[in-house]
């Protein structure tokens, strides 16, 4: 039987457009991170340094950083929105702009929380958030900043910032004290999206998936809208909830298990509705496995995130190790490609995926190896060898370079051949949508203009 893997979707959903060769960093009247550090008071030298890029070139990016900021103005960046652990800030970028957090002191042993939005091409600041932090989040290094400010999905797929914000107000006379948990989405520009607010605190960490909150406390889940609109039960679980996929509320799967014959059919449903929108027992396999099937055993599928409406649903029978991959679009189920076979045994506990910025090529490694793929034609790029070190696809960004992990380290390899072209990347770049690569390191953030290859 094939196993359960999460997949993790990853650099996906990236601009065609990139921006080539960035020479030199910024200038110094940049105001990069919009002037959030110490003011110049006498004359310009008074501005703060810059700090260097100490690191080597990596393919892809420009040989100078457009512009960067210290360790101290960007320690920490945002959450997910979607995500169960609320204390990882490991997300820098969202959409064509640039997300930092962190916390300093208040007035009166108070903390502050602070957010800023920077554009991705200047570092210029186009929106900031200051609010006090709640006082139990006080104290703690990474966790207020990941759980207050998150990167999601508005509800077209769009990327939006979603800042939660927990407001006390003390006891007064015969009043009592009180809470409210304002949970507003903003979209990378800065525009105010939508704004909600609820009594207590309880929707502090409840996940958020494409402008509604998830909200699982009682049976199935009801999705609240951040903003107008009405909520929308449904009798899908929580548990199905987790590898959804399509843009908006989009569609989960359920497992059709049969024993006669055995098969692990796959249905779709429509998480808006409940209802069923196609089960793979009434679609038609691929070739290479539908000749595997005998009256005793049939098909298993797995569906998995691509982009918009699109998904991959990988074909095998039933407790063979043998698979393809086929891209379909996940309202009908109907096939758009047919992709490479792949072997699922053997894989290393997560999956891997990345998608170039036009959806036509993408790198999955879902078994014994990575393999690349045209989604358009299905046609085989390159596969990765058994005698190599596992790559595990991190980012496609349209540069022509592949940034993966081989067995656990970072490197970039010529997205057409595979060619290793750099290994050693000590910090993972995060990828813009207009272009922009940005990279973190002991000595500050540093924004690089992204370059063909």
């Amino acid at each position: 039987m094939n196993r359960i893997r999460t997949t993790a979707a990853l650099g996906l959903v990236l601009s065609a457009s990139l921006v080539t060769g960035c020479s030199g960093g910024a200038a110094p009247d940049a105001e990069a991170g919009g002037g959030e550090t110490a003011k110049a008071t006498g004359s310009a030298s008074a501005a703060p340094k810059r700090p260097v890029y100490q690191g080597k070139p990596v393919p892809g990016l420009a040989a100078q950083p457009a512009w960067s900021l210290t360790d101290d103005e960007s320690r920490h960046c945002a959450g997910r929105a979607s995500g169960q652990d609320m204390s990882q800030s490991d997300v820098c970028t969202v959409g064509d702009a640039v997300i930092l957090t962190g916390h300093r002191d208040g007035p009166s042993g108070t903390s502050i929380f602070t957010a800023r939005l920077l554009d991705a091409e200047s570092g210029k600041l186009r929106k900031k958030f200051d609010f006090p932090l709640p006082e139990e989040s006080r104290g703690s290094a990474s966790s207020p900043a990941a759980a207050l400010a998150q990167v999601g999905e508005w509800r077209d797929g769009s990327p939006a910032l979603l800042i939660r914000n927990r407001e006390d107000t003390p006891a007064s006379g015969l009043k009592k004290a009180s809470t409210r948990t304002v949970l507003t989405m903003y979209a990378p520009s800065g525009e105010k999206l939508g704004s909600s607010s609820f009594d207590g605190d309880t929707h502090m960490s409840t996940p958020v998936r494409h402008g509604y909150l998830v909200d699982t406390s009682g049976f199935g889940a009801k999705f609240i809208p951040i903003g107008d609109g009405e909520t929308l039960p449904t009798e899908v679980s929580d548990v199905d909830l987790k590898d959804a996929v399509g843009s908006g509320l989009g569609y989960a799967s359920q497992k059709d298990i049969s024993y006669q014959p055995y098969a692990w059919w796959l249905t779709a449903v429509d998480i808006r509705t409940g209802a069923k929108a196609w089960n793979t027992k009434d679609l038609a396999p691929p070739a290479a496995i539908a000749k595997l099937i005998t009256p005793d055993k049939a098909t298993s599928a797995r569906l998995m995130p691509f982009q918009g409406d699109k998904a991959l649903l990988e074909w095998s029978s039933y407790g063979d190790s043998e698979a393809v991959m086929t891209l379909i679009d996940v309202k009908s189920g109907r096939r758009l490609a047919e992709g490479p076979g792949i072997d699922t045994n053997g894989a290393i506990g997560d999956d891997g995926l990345a998608v170039s910025p036009d959806g036509k090529t993408a790198v999955v490694q879902y078994g014994k190896g990575a393999v690349a793929w045209n989604t358009e034609t299905g046609k085989e790029l390159w596969r990765q060898a058994a005698d190599e070190v596992t790559i595990m696809p991190n980012a496609l960004p349209g540069n022509g370079v592949l940034y993966a992990y081989l067995d656990g380290a970072g490197a970039a390899l010529d997205a057409r051949d595979k060619k290793l072209l750099f290994s050693g990347i000590e910090d993972m770049p995060q990828f813009t949508a207009n272009g922009y690569a940005v990279v973190r390191s002991a000595e500050g953030l540093f924004v690089f203009a992204t370059q063909p290859v």
